[in-house]
């Protein structure tokens, strides 16, 4: 069935290598190949800068559209030390999920203080340094959020340096007393019951921070947004899975005024971070880590019904089969209900690569995907995350399906 004309594909380019004559004539031959199977645009991010410009030209070439993948608040493409401007917390334990080996790819995930970086002009300054390296024809705003559950309890439930304390005033102080209370509460060996209690009430008396750290990230979004707007560039923003959102502090509703278009991560088979796989279990790991009456079933069936997801009963079972895929039209279903800026598009992100131990997903999780994203309406997806590892199979499909 031909559905030609209706769909906006993009993919998504992440560099952290040599951009060798080899690498270079592979990359034209992938996106040439892309082209054909209906690829528009390109998210490019390269670990060096320098390269952006021959990126652009390879996708010039072929006709497709550049645009530049910027993290904003962790692994900031920046050229100064940011240790000043790092997030502070005021629990000691958590362990980070993320795995040592997108680590050893040059994804850190160690998350800096939005309201420190928004008060430090040199960031601003080197994403329009950075802008200007090469003719793109929009922008991608990436992490910007607060740390999620992969980076651990400690990191998640943040920020308390000087400058958040001295901007939130009191609800401060009372978000950190909140915070030892909640975890003291949950080691105090209560039942499944209690304990979805216990995480309800931490929401209701946290409200006021969390609306705080909720604007902290707008304004620094704006600021970027407007920038980049002034240039002529398009703006699209990465943002967590619906139910996540509040997690990482995202009000998709409030983004979307200052965006052109949004990409909801809506990853049902991921083993990394924004994967809804291991988000979810890195939340039942909290749970059971620090309620240890709790079993693994009990732990995922609280965040079910906090989510509303459709979730296995146990712990490998995740790690090893993600979640269902139904699911991805669940999360899609939470975004209509949403108030929206009209005229900014949506246009899902969902896993189409080959990357073990992070991914494995084929031609029929990614035909699920598609369907999906059709049933609901959306004009456009994001093939995510990396077109080298996007199978030929793959593309042959989007490009049969649309052509």
């Amino acid at each position: 069935m031909s559905e030609a004309g209706k769909i906006n594909i993009l993919s998504q380019l992440f560099l952290n290598e040599e951009l060798s004559n080899d690498n270079s004539r592979s990359l034209t031959e992938r996106l040439s190949k892309a082209k054909k199977a209906g690829l528009q645009k390109l998210i490019i991010w390269s670990v060096r800068p320098e390269y952006l410009s021959s990126l652009v030209s390879i996708c010039r070439g072929v006709g497709i559209s550049p645009h530049l993948w910027y993290p904003m608040l962790a692994d900031a493409p920046v050229d100064f030390d940011t240790d000043a401007f790092k997030i502070v917390r005021t629990l000691d334990d958590g362990r980070s999920e993320i795995l040592e080996s997108q680590k050893a790819g040059g994804e850190e995930f160690e998350f800096l203080c939005p309201n420190k970086v928004r008060q430090e002009e040199a960031f601003l300054s080197r994403f329009e340094e950075i802008l200007g390296l090469a003719d793109f024809d929009g922008v991608f705003l990436d992490r910007i959020r607060f740390p999620s559950p992969a980076n651990g309890i400690g990191e998640m439930l943040t920020c308390f340096c000087d400058t958040c304390k001295e901007m939130s005033s009191a609800t401060g102080s009372a978000f950190e007393e909140a915070v030892h209370g909640f975890v003291k509460k949950l080691g105090s060996k209560i039942g499944m019951d209690e304990v979805l209690e216990t995480l309800k009430e931490f929401y209701r008396i946290t409200g006021e921070f969390l609306e705080f750290r909720k604007s902290s990230v707008l304004q620094l979004l704006a600021s970027y947004a407007d920038r980049a707007r002034n240039l002529g560039l398009e703006v699209g923003v990465d943002l967590f899975s619906p139910s996540l959102r509040n997690i990482v502090s995202q009000d998709y509703e409030r983004i979307s005024r200052h965006v052109d278009w949004m990409k909801p991560m809506v990853y049902c088979k991921t083993m990394g971070p924004a994967g809804l796989p291991m988000e979810l279990l890195s939340l039942a790991k909290i749970l059971v880590e620090h309620a240890s009456r709790l079993s693994e079933r009990e732990a995922l069936e609280i965040i079910g019904e906090l989510t509303g997801l459709l979730l296995p009963e146990s712990f490998d079972e995740i790690r090893m089969e993600g979640i269902d895929q139904k699911n991805y039209e669940l999360e899609l279903n939470k975004i209509d209900q949403m108030n929206l800026n009209p005229v900014t598009r949506i246009f899902p992100g969902f896993e189409a690569v080959n990357l073990p131990p992070v991914c494995s997903v084929g031609l029929e999780e990614v035909r699920n995907y598609v369907d999906a994203t059709l049933r609901k309406g959306h004009d456009g997806f994001v093939l995510s995350w990396d077109i080298r590892h996007i199978s030929d199979a793959i593309l042959e499909y989007v490009g049969d399906r649309f052509e």
